[in-house]
């Protein structure tokens, strides 16, 4: 009678084994597809970025963990935000992942930023999406969009949020927050969302919250599974032709410069930039050399004498360290002029923003960036001013 009992303890193992093996055999790897990069196009100013700030918000709750036709929706989702990626050129924008319902041991927040908020940066960006893993969790999508607005909030000019989910096991809270964050942004966002899967129920909620903003709207991920129809949507979210006609024409003998006028704005075509070179501080510091603060000097007298005209100081540094701590850098370098400017020159802070953007836009590429005292590094440890005529 033990001998039966064991067996059939045994056949029932075997059973459960052999269903397991053909449940995992179902499930396929998400293939990876050919992209195409949008940044020579973009270089060659035909487009430019439509948008100031964005934050991707990603689903990574327990029911991204089911799969559809045999492909796991997680596995879908990240590969659409890794395409999307991998597609876009290097916009002016402040961006940044952020995720809702994600495994209790990967982070214990509802939502997270995985990247950001910082200057759009490619690689950043996939460093983050590579870190969510794995799927678990309810599906906190309102929180997540409470955050984003909290992400977006000080960034002026045009928002986009892109909401990548499977849409299930939702109320309609997402929605009222959806509707909350449009009216608080006063016009200028986008909401987009990518729906995973078919689930019918889903798929209502989430074309009713990309019809909160006037300019957003739903696709599915299936229908932008390959390079063409994905270049297609990048530039349709991302990008704007440019209408050389709307430049104001420079003439010889009139320069751009902040008093004669001509200030097309960030991101717009040609602003005018005012390099203030590499003598401002010493590598890997934040600090205003003597030199650095003769010159500010001199631009403090330019900016009284123009009350017409608004100062995006933007910090870069040169490529020795890490990615964060160039980013950190930069940004610290741009908050040392603008405290300058307002402490000493008694400048309005109305009149200035700053932005840091690490190592990502080098003035000079570097050969080798152990060599701090380059000519590349000390070129790349620098101040841009962006002038914006009101």
């Amino acid at each position: 009678m033990q001998n039966g009992k064991i067996k059939l303890m045994l056949l029932a193992i075997a059973l459960i084994g052999l269903t397991s093996c053909t449940t995992m055999n179902k499930t396929k790897m998400f293939p990876d597809s050919m992209v195409n990069d949008l940044t020579p196009t973009f270089d060659s100013e035909k487009f430019d970025s439509k948008v100031d700030g964005l934050v991707v918000l990603m689903d990574a709750s327990s029911s991204m963990a089911e799969t559809w036709h045999d492909y796991v929706k997680f596995d879908i989702a990240k590969a659409f935000v890794r395409r999307m990626n991998d597609t876009m050129p290097p916009i002016s924008a402040l961006s940044g992942l952020r995720t809702f319902g994600h495994a209790p041991q990967l982070a214990r927040e509802q939502t997270r930023l995985f990247y950001g908020m910082a200057p759009y940066n490619r690689e950043g960006m996939n460093k983050g999406l590579a870190q969510v893993a794995p799927p678990g969790g309810p599906t906190p999508l309102t929180a997540a969009i409470t955050e984003a607005e909290a992400d977006l909030k000080n960034i002026s000019g045009n928002k986009a949020v892109i909401i990548v989910s499977d849409g299930k096991d939702l109320t309609d809270q997402p929605l009222m927050a959806a509707k909350n964050m449009q009216a608080n942004m006063e016009g200028h966002l986008c909401i987009y969302t990518v729906l995973v899967g078919d689930d019918e129920k889903g798929k209502i909620l989430m074309e009713k919250i990309a019809e909160v903003s006037p300019c957003g709207y739903m696709t599915l991920a299936q229908n932008i599974d390959s390079a063409v129809p994905m270049v297609g949507y990048v530039s349709d979210v991302f990008l704007t032709e440019v209408d050389k006609k709307a430049v104001a024409p420079v003439s010889e003998e009139k320069p751009v410069t902040p008093q004669n006028g001509i200030g097309l704005g960030y991101h717009k075509p040609e602003p005018v930039m005012m390099d203030l070179g590499n003598i401002h501080f010493n590598f890997d510091s934040a600090d205003l050399t003597k030199q650095g603060k003769t010159l500010l000097d001199q631009h403090i007298e330019v900016l009284m004498n123009t009350p017409d005209v608004k100062v995006i100081i933007a910090g870069h540094a040169s490529a020795m360290g890490t990615y964060g701590h160039n980013q950190d850098l930069s940004e610290k370098r741009a908050a040392t002029i603008e405290n300058y400017f307002i402490d000493v020159g008694n400048i309005s802070p109305e009149k200035l923003s700053t932005i840091g953007y690490g190592e990502t836009r080098p003035a000079v590429h570097e050969v080798n960036p152990e060599q701090i005292n380059s000519p590349a590094a000390k070129a790349n440890m620098r101040v841009v001013f962006e002038i914006i005529v009101k």
